[in-house]
């Protein structure tokens, strides 16, 4: 067990100061930063609450001497602002003081555990699916959940914390830039907007919210936030206008529990929420206005710099507990993990055009850099910060984390096995990085030579944690605890995947991993959009949700204009094969045409059992179908058996079938280099038979079969190329067969397929 302290300046050359400087930060409560996650919320909402726990056991029997080791600033983005604002609240909370604490009580495992299943998030009928997938009422019924607990529950007289958070604003704003004459002045464009609000408690334990002041108010009230004149432009007002200069107006909860709705509102996900908000322009603040915002973390995903400035701008006098500027920082980013990811495979040689290979694949680098920046900028500002900074590490593999880190949404059993990893990281945290503050020393002293495991026993038993799906997931215990069987195999499938990753063997983010692990744990999953069913190991398993979310993408794609539609369609479907699992169309509708059959229409339909996803190297898949298909056109033409310039005869009418076999958009599972990564290009092969009716003279003439060949763009356009191989014709003279006039029945002509999957 490491006896030294955790927090060590690193610039301070005289070693006395430093060593008061680490003490001053050891003493101080922390603030928290907790970054966006999507449906790594759950492992957030775990570790946070578990944190929470332990300081709040820390304040009933830590002593006089220690003061509130509980944070006095939450801050957060996206997923982020949602556990931020529920961990204030907890600390708040008189029921984290009991002497056992059961976490799938708490808000925390309401939100995030019973509430975010695809199904609620995705419900076969959403009436307003205009410009989002998920259901925004769900995303309101869950705040309801939050309000009414804040409304109902009596919290702990006089507790108060500042919570801050990121939204975006779309349309922007204009903030000045510049002091003194108009030549000395311009504009500059913002789009993230950091709302503030101090949340606190009255005496007989309600809630209440307001505006941090403005430094120097004589009608402020200790504990309070403080921000300078200057910064009012920069932190916008949450509702009507401030009545007078000194700030502090009261926030509704209702308006405070849209900010983190508005923070996660993940576009295209989730549709933009409309919020109250006014700005101070240099001179006064302006109307209400109402706002359409949405995600903060597009540029500011890990809000450091907002909570290191509320922790200096928290205004506490004679409060114990809370150093404003020696306070230490919690940073939750669940992505920094314990081992290092396998890297992906590197193009092969010639397999990029020069913009790709030049700018298109570091694009993903660019988006990440941008968001760091803003972490960045603000350690250049204090080179003694970094000292301050505690960063947890992940150590397992999390179910939810694949998939755009949705993965937690398509079963519960997933949000509760990484909910209890949340606290499982949460107790290591305590037992390393946080175990010189004065909060983890006044329970649980440090002993010289100890043993790591030892120690996180002994703060295993300050939490007193009454769960047995927590012991399940860390102890392996899970004789007699509810769903413990499939519980236990989920936990054997992630701690499969994470040997695999300190290994250095695992890629970040390969679905297919995780479906072959629970594969082969026998894993069954639980009731839901996936359905009660064992694993297989294959992408077959994701095929419900791949069926629950085409059909609410379709439904998007169907309110917009027929343009875009056009164009979405496709694009949709080939984005749902590569990120979920393919699955062929219900059917398609075609118009086609040639000068041998005329204008026609026709359907064809995939048979699914037929269609196949078989995983290669190289990160591509082979999805191959047969497809079969009926089609009758009319007024095509056939030139006279006899070469005479200008004599055509008539096609009356054709019928048609045929049986084609048609390829995977990778190029034959990565085998075609031209179609690899390419457009959604699919090559066809097949058979088929037709019959026609002839005029001048009549003649009934059937070819069977021929050969067919084709290719389709975007599930949209087509060309076929069909070549007659055997001739069968009933003319005025009998019937005749043989070798037909290749060059004459050959058909090469156009067709448009309206797609449905």
């Amino acid at each position: 067990m490491y006896m030294g302290t955790e927090f060590p300046p690193e610039h301070v050359a005289d070693p006395a100061a430093a060593s008061e400087l680490a003490r001053a930060t050891e003493s101080s409560a922390p603030v928290l930063v907790v970054s966006g996650g999507i449906s790594l919320g759950a492992y957030q909402a775990g570790f946070i609450s578990t944190l929470v726990r332990f300081w709040s056991v820390a304040r009933r029997d830590g002593g006089a001497g220690l003061g509130d080791p509980t944070p006095r600033v939450w801050t957060g983005a996206s997923a982020g602002a949602v556990n931020a604002l529920l961990g204030g609240l907890a600390s708040c909370d008189p029921a984290f003081e009991q002497p056992q604490w059961s976490p799938e009580e708490s808000l925390f495992w309401t939100v995030w555990v019973k509430q975010l299943d695809l199904e609620m998030l995705l419900p076969q009928d959403d009436p307003d699916r205009s410009n989002h997938l998920f259901s925004a009422p769900h995303m309101e019924l869950t705040l309801a959940e939050i309000e009414k607990e804040a409304k109902t529950k009596r919290f702990r007289p006089d507790c108060s914390f500042a919570f801050g958070l990121t939204v975006t604003n779309l349309r922007g704003r204009d903030v000045p830039f510049g002091w003194g004459g108009p030549d000395s002045k311009a504009e500059l464009t913002r789009v993230t907007e950091k709302l503030v609000v101090q949340v606190m408690t009255r005496g007989d334990g309600t809630l209440t919210a307001r505006l941090p002041f403005t430094k120097g108010a004589s009608s402020a009230t200790a504990p309070y936030l403080a921000l300078e004149q200057e910064a009012r432009v920069h932190y916008p007002a949450l509702g009507a206008p401030p009545s007078d200069e000194e700030g502090g107006q009261p926030v509704s909860l209702k308006n405070l529990l849209l900010t983190p709705q508005a923070s996660g509102a993940f576009p295209l996900a989730f549709p933009p929420v409309e919020v109250d908000v006014s700005f101070f322009d240099e001179v006064q603040w302006g109307p209400k206005q109402s706002l359409k915002l949405v995600d903060g973390g597009f540029l500011n995903n890990n809000p450091l710099d907002l909570a290191v400035r509320l922790g200096a701008r928290w205004v506490d006098e004679g409060g114990a507990g809370f150093n404003r500027s020696r306070f230490p920082v919690v940073y939750l980013d669940q992505d920094v993990v314990d081992w290092t990811w396998k890297p992906r495979d590197a193009p092969r040689e010639g397999s990029l055009s020069p913009l790709e290979e030049t700018y298109f694949q570091h694009v993903g680098n660019l988006m990440t850099a941008a968001r760091d920046s803003v972490v960045l900028d603000t350690l250049e500002h204090d080179a003694n910060l970094s000292g301050r900074i505690k960063i947890p590490r992940r150590g397992t593999v999390l179910p939810s984390e694949y998939q755009f880190a949705m993965m937690g949404f398509f079963d519960r059993r997933f949000r509760q096995h990484d909910f209890y990893r949340g606290m499982q990281d949460a107790i290591r945290f305590l037992s390393t990085q946080l175990t010189s503050t004065r909060a983890v020393e006044s329970l649980v002293p440090r002993v010289p030579g100890q043993m790591l495991d030892r120690r996180e026993q002994d703060i295993r038993d300050v939490l007193g944690i009454s769960s047995g799906g927590f012991r399940c997931v860390v102890d392996g215990a899970c004789e007699d605890v509810a769903d413990g069987v499939e519980l236990g195999k989920l936990r054997d499938a992630t701690d499969a995947l994470t040997r695999t990753a300190k290994a250095k063997k695992l890629k970040h983010g390969d679905v297919d991993d995780l479906l072959e692990a629970l594969g082969e744990v026998g894993y069954e999953y639980g009731e839901g959009v996936m359905g009660v069913a064992k694993a297989t190991g294959t992408r077959s398993d994701l095929l419900p949700v791949r069926v629950r979310v085409g059909t609410a993408f379709h439904d998007l794609v169907s309110h917009q204009k027929s343009g875009l539609r056009i164009a979405l369609r496709p694009a949709g479907a080939a984005f749902l094969d590569d990120w979920l699992t393919y699955t062929p169309p219900r059917h398609a509708f075609t118009v086609h045409a040639s000068r041998q059959r005329g204008v026609g229409v026709g359907w064809e339909k995939p048979l699914s059992s037929t269609a196949y996803e078989e995983r290669r190297e190289g990160g591509v898949s082979d999805r191959s179908e047969l497809r079969l298909g009926v089609a009758v056109s009319a007024f095509g033409v056939r030139d006279m058996d006899r070469l005479v310039p200008n004599e055509t005869r008539l096609r009356l009418v054709t019928l048609g079938t045929y049986a084609d076999f048609v390829s995977d958009m990778d190029g034959f599972g990565g085998r075609v280099k031209g179609l690899q990564g390419g457009p959604y290009v699919r090559l066809r092969a097949g058979l088929g038979a037709s019959g026609s009716y002839l005029r001048n003279p009549e003649e009934f003439s059937f070819l069977v079969p021929e050969a067919r060949l084709g290719v389709d763009v975007a599930e949209l356009v087509g060309l076929r190329l069909s070549v007659p191989l055997y001739l069968v014709k009933k003319s005025e003279d009998g019937w005749h067969h043989g070798t037909p006039k290749i060059f004459k029945e050959t058909g090469l002509g156009v067709e448009v397929l309206i797609t449905r999957w």
